[in-house]
Formats: C-alpha cells, structure tokens, sequence
C-alpha cells in the first residue's frame, strides 16, 4: 500500500537540509539512534561510490560533478526502507533531488545563523570544505544567503540548531515527523 507521498505506507524518510556546519550529520545520528532507524550521510555515499574524498571528487570533477554523485547517491537509496539522512549543503540546488526527499518523506531545515555557522567551519580541525577554500568568507556569507530561500522551499519544517543540541533537535525532529504524519495523513491508507 502507499502513502501519499508515494512510499510504502507508514515508510518515509527524515531528511535534513541546511547549510554546511549546520549540524545536518549530528542530528541524523541522534535521531536514528532515537528511532532505531538506519541514519545515512550523504557526503559519506558519495565518498563511498566514488571511493574519493569529497575533496578529491571537487578538485576532479568540479561542483557539477559532485552533485551528480550526490544525486545519484539519494536515488539509489531504497524507497521501503525508513531512514534519517544528512544531505550535503548544496543539495537543495538540483530540483530533482530535492523533490526526491519531499517525495520520499519529511524535510527538515537545520538554520543557524551566519555568525554561527562562520565560527563552527573557522574552528574545523579536519582539511577545509573545499568551498571553504574556494569562495572565501564573503563568498561563503553570498551563498549561504542565496540558499537560504532553497532551504525554505525545500524544507516542511525549520529548526535552529544555533539553539540545541543534536540530542535535543533529533527530539523536537521526532514531534515534527510524527506532526507532520497526522497532517499529511502520510501512512494512514
């Protein structure tokens, strides 16, 4: 039987968007050991299927070419299974994917503010982001605000993750699934 949403019925995923350093990789943790479901990084596929860091597949094949891997990663994943994903920064720039994601289940939006999320990426110990590298901080501040309005459309709810932690964001995240179940009637057929 399926949803509306075109899953099995009561099968969806809880996927989260928002800009890098947002907690989207966090979050997904907590919340699949919340809900004894499987969470899933979507970067970490990407590295997997191409067996290149996300560094090393930008240096090769561009932005463009990462948001293939990316896209075709989400795709691959399987529709029947319940699952919790952390997708990358700039998936909300390939419509298909993001329309995947809404298809599939729940979008959340983790935002923080810039300042925040500037001084999370400033404090990295691990190789920088490379549009970390590549854009700069003013370049970075441009982006995040362009997507900003990708996050929104993208997402059926918003949280700030600027003011919780992952433990308690996976929780309010629960309520907002289970909220947004009842109103979509996703899973009632």
């Amino acid at each position: 039987m399926l949803g509306p949403a075109g899953g099995a019925a009561g099968i969806m995923w809880t996927s989260f968007v928002g800009f890098m350093a947002s907690g989207k990789t966090s979050v997904a943790k907590a919340l699949g050991e919340r809900a004894l479901v499987s969470a899933v990084d979507a970067d970490a596929l990407v590295e997997q299927a191409a067996a290149l860091t996300v560094p090393e597949i930008f240096a090769r094949e561009g932005v463009a070419g990462f948001r293939r891997r990316e896209w075709e990663a989400l795709r691959d994943l399987p529709a029947g299974q319940e699952l919790v994903i952390a997708t990358g920064g700039g998936l909300v720039e390939t419509p298909e994917a993001v329309a995947l994601l809404r298809q599939r289940g729940l979008v959340i939006w983790l935002d923080a503010a810039w300042e925040v999320l500037q001084r999370r990426l400033a404090g990295e110990a691990q190789q920088p982001r490379p549009l970390v590298s590549h854009l700069g901080w003013d370049g970075l501040a441009a982006l995040y605000l362009r997507r900003r309005r990708l996050y929104g459309h993208a997402a059926h709810f918003r949280l700030r993750s600027d003011a919780g932690t992952p433990v308690s964001l996976a929780r309010d995240a629960q309520v907002r699934g289970v909220v947004w179940r009842r109103r979509s009637g996703y899973g009632s057929q």
